[in-house]
């Protein structure tokens, strides 16, 4: 869907000195720092894919020393919580696995 010029996503406009439309920043400012931390979300599954990929020494590893650094006070009952998941009823659900990295259609381009 377009945006007309002069509105913020959303649909806010403020007029400006002159009584023209101007975006409103704040709204361009939160979907910016919304994209970035959607980004930052796929790249860091990305990555725990990768890493699960080594093997479970190498997760007991990063997740022991996120402990020493970071001193995660529940991690022991996070992670008997987690291993107590039922992976059959995982995979029914389709939640063993990341969903697919969202797709956007770029238009102007060729065909």
């Amino acid at each position: 869907m377009r945006r007309k010029p002069g509105l913020a996503a959303g649909g806010a406009a403020k007029a400006g000195r002159d009584g023209t439309r101007t975006q409103d920043r704040s709204s361009d400012t939160t979907l910016a720092a919304l994209r970035l931390a959607a980004l930052r979300r796929i790249r860091r599954q990305s990555y725990v894919d990768r890493v699960h990929q080594l093997g479970p020494r190498v997760v007991f590893e990063l997740i022991d020393e996120l402990d020493r650094h970071y001193q995660l006070g529940d991690l022991d009952e996070r992670l008997e919580r987690y291993a107590g998941l039922n992976p059959t009823v995982l995979s029914a659900l389709d939640a063993d696995h990341f969903p697919p990295i969202p797709l956007r259609l770029v238009r102007g381009g060729q065909r």
